[in-house]
């Protein structure tokens, strides 16, 4: 791995201080922070989602994604150790397709390893798929699941693995989309259960009455049920509500038991230009918040940038109990995820750590990680964007918390080995105040807001049909720094 001082993309290369790793020794401990790269050159590499790795042997972390390769699109996955140098990078193709992504990664609890979600295409049609794998990135298995209707294109977004239960063994949990074949623009929302095994214990779609562009399904978690043993499975996404995704496209907050049966749901939004979405969801496990729920994404208007979106709900429920817009002061900014970290903050009021992307007139883009209070989603001390150096673009999309400190990862834009590398994985590790070496300070506003919220009924279609597939996979190879390792 390259030892690469960050310095802006316009400086000469003889400016650059480039180290082969093999001459020098890596840290014993644990890196403090860093900002890094990972792909295959010369190929198109999108980071979707991280995950802190806590049970495989050999902490560190794991970022998923999708690689565009001139024979095809293929689902990328890169493990690194914890200082960020990759023990393996494969690119898989699921069914053998050319058209094979990757929006999501979890690891599993008993150490075996890691299960991940996308789309494939089979027969004509794009699918969700389920695929587990090996700690060293070897498949165990693929499952492919069939769509509604032929025509239609499934996309799994995200996966969890449920929570440990007397009741029931640990399963998977997979959220996704199905856009339907008629009428046009009309999308599905679908969740997914599954054994850790392969088999399908469920498969649901769900829509809205009399509103046929339906449900988007972006994100799950599990949190508390207000009446049954399990937990209930509680997804964010968006719901259409005009004639078109759009316009009047409001946020989406939905709700069911773990036997897929609905409870509750929240349309966040008003009849209006401004469409609001939400891309990541949290549950809250500390003192009074304990059993709530904070989902984020952004509010736009049509003629103005984004601002990041987050919403405070209810335990056992779908109430809105506090709402707030975070603004940059000259661009837009969407928060694509988030997670709870009163452990690592150690604060005596607990918080959330929200990121995303900033990006508009005056910057190409930048990630960015804010941290709001429980209570009022608020700021709470000092916020971060990164990748301010490059005069390209870089983004952040996915977030998780690594005992004392964060791993986030999105997409690098900027060519850090000169060579013509036009996007890889981007992986960012901080400090426990969310810094590293080349973060500066992000200049916002934040202020309370209240949208209205109107639930509805939703249709279900039940799908069974699930097919086992084979994965073949090749081994990917490129990785550096783009802000240097911090050993202390």
């Amino acid at each position: 791995m390259k030892i690469q001082k960050r310095i802006p993309a316009r400086a000469p290369l003889a400016g650059a201080l480039v180290l082969a790793l093999a001459g020098i020794a890596a840290p014993a401990a644990q890196a403090q922070n860093f900002e890094a790269y990972y792909g295959e050159r010369p190929t198109n590499d999108q980071g979707e989602d991280v995950k802190s790795v806590n049970f495989c042997p050999q902490t560190g972390s794991i970022v998923a994604g999708t690689r565009r390769t001139l024979t095809g699109i293929e689902a990328l996955v890169t493990r690194v150790d914890d200082n960020g140098v990759a023990l393996w990078q494969f690119a898989y193709r699921v069914n053998n397709s050319t058209r094979t992504t990757s929006s999501a990664i979890v690891e599993l609890r008993d150490g075996t390893g890691f299960a991940l979600t996308g789309s494939v295409l089979r027969n004509n049609d794009t699918n969700i798929y389920v695929m587990r794998i090996k700690c060293d990135g070897n498949p165990v298995w693929t499952r492919i699941l069939d769509n509604t209707a032929v025509g239609s294109r499934g996309i799994g977004y995200d996966i969890i693995e449920s929570a440990p239960s007397p009741l029931l063994p640990s399963q998977l949990i997979v959220v996704g989309d199905e856009n339907l074949a008629a009428p046009a623009g009309a999308v599905a929302g679908r969740i997914i259960r599954m054994t850790t095994a392969g088999a399908l214990v469920w498969d649901r779609a769900y829509s809205q009455p009399n509103l046929p562009l339906g449900l988007r399904f972006r994100a799950v978690t599990e949190n508390r049920s207000a009446v049954a043993n399990l937990p209930d499975i509680v997804v964010a996404g968006s719901a259409a509500r005009g004639a078109s995704w759009a316009v009047d496209r409001r946020g989406l907050m939905f709700r069911v038991r773990s036997n897929s049966v609905p409870v509750c749901n929240a349309v966040l939004g008003a009849a209006d230009s401004t469409n609001e979405d939400y891309y990541g969801i949290t549950p809250l496990t500390a003192g009074n918040f304990a059993g709530e729920s904070v989902l984020v994404g952004a509010t736009q208007a049509a003629t103005t940038n984004p601002s990041v979106y987050m919403t405070r709900f209810n335990a056992g429920g779908c109430v809105p109990l506090v709402h707030a817009f975070w603004r940059d002061l000259t661009d837009g900014a969407t928060a694509f995820d988030v997670v709870e970290s009163p452990q690592i903050t150690g604060l005596v009021n607990p918080t959330i750590v929200a990121t995303g992307t900033i990006a508009g007139a005056s910057t190409a883009g930048d990630g960015f990680a804010l941290t709001a209070n429980d209570a009022n989603l608020g700021p709470f001390g000092a916020q971060f964007r990164y990748s301010t150096q490059s005069t390209n673009r870089e983004t952040l999309v996915a977030i998780d918390n690594k005992r004392d400190r964060f791993v986030m990862a999105g997409s690098t834009f900027t060519d850090w080995d000169l060579v013509g590398d036009a996007q890889d994985f981007y992986l960012v590790q901080t400090d426990p105040n969310k810094k590293d070496q080349c973060v500066v300070d992000w200049n916002f506003s934040w202020s309370p807001v209240q949208l209205p919220n109107q639930p509805f009924t939703p249709q279900i279609k039940q799908q069974l049909a699930i097919y086992a597939v084979d994965t073949p996979f090749t081994p990917a190879q490129d990785q550096g720094y783009c802000c240097q390792l911090d050993p202390g």
